[in-house]
């Protein structure tokens, strides 16, 4: 193991107020790599204007002006990064290009990037979310100035520092190469409630005088061999290839938005949840539509599921990837989660959070790390194929996600791909099986 450098975090006095938000950065920097916060060290990274002599030099863009901060936490300040955008293309904040550090001193605001990120700061407050409530990737800083690298911002930052701070052009890494197959189970049957696919099976025979689509719904919904059909082929594929696979279940609910399984069919959701934990397969928690911003709901749902299964659920995603920057890590660190996949963006194959890596969520409103661990999921199946975002050819998907992996495995990151449950498209289960097929 390569020895660990040390370095103390200097901070110019009219930046101190973002002591907490540079620390953080500075945390992951130490995930990253083989570097550590000391306080006593003599080796100095500083933060802002008048750096210490032969300190390592860290300029100031996102704070203090990106930011503002009142009883409820930190906030963004859109106008700031839509001029930063519109004048530098995020030049500021941003790696650009090749250029990042010369001698002592980085060319960009790294840690500020870091922070920008991994807190999804940008996410908080915004207006402009499409018809579930969520930030768009559009409207994402990444996005709007086209950033499209090799290395995700967040690890371009903590790379670049660690160079400067080891004097290492190429910086070892400290995290570990991993990947998670999870499956969301939005049905447990082929059906959210028994009787709900007749409308459309009438619809199929008297309005669109369509027979043969009529019986394959009909076989969709009640002939499939849901649950197990599915669980069971997933499970096996994830062994033949040396994966768990992790099943995201959602507790009781009514809401139209959510599947009422888990109130419905308690009886069915045991067996399957001690199955798959026989195996050596992982249950974990599928938070409803509302809950997103609803502390109490979310509790309650999750502790009839640990009810309902009789074991303890740490890990999930939400329902949707509904997320409020805001609030959400925080419902699921005071409920003792370990593990967030939440963050995606269905529109694209990326890092949401600007890093391939896992990493501690941040509080916005208190201001501080959680111990809940957060990772952005980068392949979805929704995302690829179906049409509702895109309809990709099994070949393109494929060719797709060969930049994201490469990533994962060039920077030890964590390799998360979201394929659901109760899939009938014959092309999602071809891509799926060369996918991990690749993996292995």
């Amino acid at each position: 193991m390569p020895d660990i450098v040390s370095y103390r975090l200097s901070v110019a006095p009219e930046l101190d107020a973002f002591r907490p938000e540079l620390e953080y950065a500075c945390d992951f920097l130490d995930r990253c790599h083989f570097t550590k916060r000391v306080p006593e060290s003599p080796t100095v990274l500083h933060y802002g204007p008048n750096p210490p002599e032969e300190a390592i030099s860290n300029p100031a863009y996102l704070f203090p002006d990106g930011v503002r901060l009142n009883e409820d936490g930190i906030h963004p300040v859109p106008a700031f990064i839509d001029w930063q955008i519109q004048a530098t293309g995020m030049g500021g904040i941003f790696p650009q290009g090749d250029a990042g550090c010369s001698g002592t001193a980085i060319s960009y605001d790294a840690l500020g990037t870091i922070f920008f990120m991994l807190s999804r700061i940008e996410e908080r407050d915004a207006s402009g979310t499409d018809r579930y409530g969520r930030f768009p990737y559009d409207a994402s800083a990444m996005a709007r100035v086209n950033m499209h690298s090799d290395i995700p911002p967040a690890d371009r930052a903590a790379q670049d520092l660690a160079q400067l701070l080891t004097g290492n052009a190429e910086p070892a890494i400290r995290s570990v190469f991993d990947v998670m197959l999870t499956h969301d189970v939005d049905k447990l049957r082929g059906y959210h409630r028994f009787f709900g696919p007749v409308r459309s099976i009438a619809g199929d025979l008297v309005k669109r005088h369509a027979p043969i689509a009529a019986l394959h719904r009909a076989r969709d919904a009640w002939f499939s061999g849901e649950p197990w059909q599915s669980v069971n082929e997933l499970m096996t594929l994830s062994e033949l290839h040396g994966f768990r696979s992790r099943f995201y279940f959602m507790g009781p609910t009514q809401l139209s938005m959510d599947s009422p399984y888990a109130a419905t069919m308690p009886h069915l959701l045991r067996k399957v949840t001690d199955t798959i934990r026989e195996r050596g397969h992982v249950v974990g928690f599928h938070p409803g539509f509302d809950t997103v911003t609803d502390p109490e709901e979310w509790q309650r749902q999750h502790r009839a599921l640990e009810t309902i299964t009789g074991a303890s659920i740490r890990e999930g995603r939400q329902h949707v990837l509904r997320y409020a920057a805001g609030i959400t890590p925080d419902i699921w660190d005071e409920a003792g989660m370990d593990l967030d996949s939440t963050l995606a963006f269905p529109e694209t194959t990326s890092f949401r959070a600007g890093t391939c890596r896992r990493f501690q969520a941040y509080s916005l409103r208190r201001r501080r790390p959680l111990r809940l661990e957060q990772v952005s999921t980068t392949i979805m199946d929704f995302g690829m194929f179906g049409g509702k975002y895109r309809d990709l050819s099994t070949d393109d998907a494929f060719e797709e996600c060969q930049a994201a992996i490469r990533t994962c495995r060039a920077l030890g990151g964590t390799l998360v791909i979201l394929y659901h449950t109760g899939q009938t498209r014959t092309p999602m289960h071809a891509f799926y099986e060369r996918l991990l097929s690749e993996l292995h």
